[in-house]
This record gives structure tokens, sequence and C-alpha cells, in this order.
């Protein structure tokens, strides 16, 4: 047996606990913890990348009389504040479930 893991508990002591609804916490490693952060910034730089760039469009449609001329751009401004927006959502949901 290693020393770096913790001796785990008596087969009754398992089985207690989780007929009280009680479950064993895995506490998150290195890498996943980084990851985690890189996929937060990440998702929440899209976030509000995407909301800014929304709210420059709508200053150049309102300055060019309610005119569009590049719909592409709003889509591609939208779908990067949406997959920020999805991305943090999922991550909080995963973390919750566990």
């Amino acid at each position: 047996m290693s020393t770096d893991k913790t001796a785990r508990k008596p087969l009754r002591q398992r089985v207690a606990d989780r007929k009280r609804g009680i479950k064993e916490v895995i506490p998150m490693s290195e890498r996943k913890k980084r990851v985690a952060k890189f996929l937060r910034l990440a998702f929440t730089t899209s976030q509000y990348l995407g909301l800014i760039m929304l709210l420059f469009s709508l200053g150049d449609i309102v300055t060019n009389g309610y005119r569009v001329e590049n719909p592409n751009l709003i889509v591609v401004y939208s779908m990067m504040f949406l997959f920020g927006r999805f991305g943090i959502m999922i991550m909080k949901s995963v973390n919750m479930f566990r």
C-alpha cells in the first residue's frame, strides 16, 4: 500500500454511509484543477468578448440607420456568447452532481 493514499473505511462503514446517502468525496487532481481553471477562463472570456462585440455591432447598426450590413458577424458574436454561457453552466452542473 502506498503512503499517499488513505486507508479505506471498513465495509460496514461504507455500507452504512451509502444507506445514509453520504457520498465519498474524491479530491480533484492538480491536472484536473488546472484544466478546469483554464476552461472556466476560456468560457468566461468567450462570453464577455461576444457580449462586448455584440454591443459594438449594435452601435454600428444604430449609426447606419438600423441597416444590418453584415449579419454573419452578429451570428458569430452571438455564438461566442452562447458558447461561453453554456460552457459555464455545464461546468457548474457537472460539479453539482458529483
